[in-house]
């Protein structure tokens, strides 16, 4: 029996979860594939590739070197950088001469992560162990990936690499809902510490002013949204330019690409301040409780209260907080705005290019 083992690159967070996911069930799947004379064995290494000067990953250039040092028989990289090729979402790129293959985790889009990246892994293995003419099928891709649309792409003059290229505006879209995923919202929330404090402080201080009862029963649960969008967009806008993670250097043969990084790290660190502001007026909900004694609120407002006049007054003065506490504040942790914005990222990897070699 025919023994092979694959090798999984990932970057480091989700893909390198994605991969010890995969890797779980690959040997099995493969072995259907291919059928029982072949024993596959899989191993995961952690491992970041560089970029190059004109911002490609040169894995296949690398491959040889990487299944030798490891004794791999193919090797799959899996990135969370989003790639593109001819102006369209790159999905993988396939050199056959190599036993190697790319494949960029924001173009599956952000459902069913770890079982569209099993199948896709089948599909592109069994297409290295095929050789030069077994490419990678379009058709193995959309049983991968279900009903989407894939072009395959082959250079003129390289007949031994191919790329699998997903065209039109819905898989755009997906892509962003995968670079989304890809940055992990949650991740920044720790880095929101001293956000959270100043906004909690100036938050608390209002729940005692009667004017902020009298107010937050006044408005309306749609103006009270209204306010809420406002103050948590305001913050939002604050991190992303005092930390310069706007992207204002948009490629000419990939327009949207500057777009999508601007909207992906728009959409992260969005819903990072809204999961900040969720927990404060959580916080807020619960001190107003403690404090302030239902009757004494009731005599206030010349009505009888019930928890959601403690709601709108939390909501409010967590409104508040995030306004006057918060806006001004910044993330406690570079790494962590690395770790969530596609342009840091980036240039982190052409950094590593300059020592990767040594």
């Amino acid at each position: 029996m025919q023994k092979l083992i694959v090798g999984v690159l990932a970057d480091p967070g989700l893909p390198e979860k994605v991969a010890r996911r995969v890797a779980e069930n690959l040997p099995r799947a493969l072995s259907e594939h291919t059928g029982p004379d072949v024993s596959w064995a899989v191993e995961v290494s952690r491992e970041t590739l560089p970029l190059t000067a004109d911002g490609d990953i040169p894995l296949l250039d690398k491959a040889g070197g990487l299944r030798a040092e490891h004794g791999w028989d193919y090797v799959v990289y899996l990135t969370d950088l989003p790639r593109a090729h001819q102006g369209d979402p790159l999905l993988c790129e396939v050199g056959a001469a190599a036993a190697a293959a790319l494949v960029s985790l924001p173009a599956l889009g952000a459902d069913h992560f770890s079982r569209k990246a099993c199948g896709l892994l089948v599909a592109l293995v069994g297409a290295l162990r095929d050789g030069v003419e077994g490419h990678i099928s379009t058709a193995a891709v959309h049983e991968a990936l279900g009903r989407r649309a894939v072009r395959r792409v082959s250079p003129a003059g390289d007949g031994d690499v191919s790329y699998l290229v997903l065209p039109g505006r819905m898989n755009q879209v997906r892509l962003l809902t995968g670079m989304v995923l890809s940055n992990r919202p949650g991740r920044l929330l720790p880095a929101l510490a001293s956000c959270v404090a100043a906004a909690a402080a100036t938050g608390a201080f209002g729940i005692f002013y009667a004017s902020i009862w009298s107010m937050s029963d006044a408005l309306s649960p749609a103006r009270l949204a209204m306010i809420s969008v406002v103050v948590t967009g305001a913050l939002s806008g604050w991190l992303i330019f005092h930390n310069g993670l706007w992207n204002r250097s948009p490629q000419d043969d990939e327009p949207w690409r500057a777009g999508s990084d601007n909207a992906s790290t728009v959409i992260t660190v969005w819903l990072s301040v809204a999961l900040m502001y969720v927990l404060l007026w959580t916080m807020l909900f619960l001190v107003g409780l403690a404090v302030i004694e239902a009757g004494y609120l009731e005599s206030q407002l010349g009505h009888p209260v019930t928890l959601l006049d403690y709601l709108d007054l939390s909501w409010l003065a967590a409104s508040l907080g995030t306004l006057a506490g918060a806006l001004g504040s910044n993330f406690d942790s570079d790494e962590a705005i690395r770790e969530a914005t596609y342009s840091r990222r980036e240039h982190q990897r052409r950094q590593l290019a300059d020592s990767y070699d040594d």
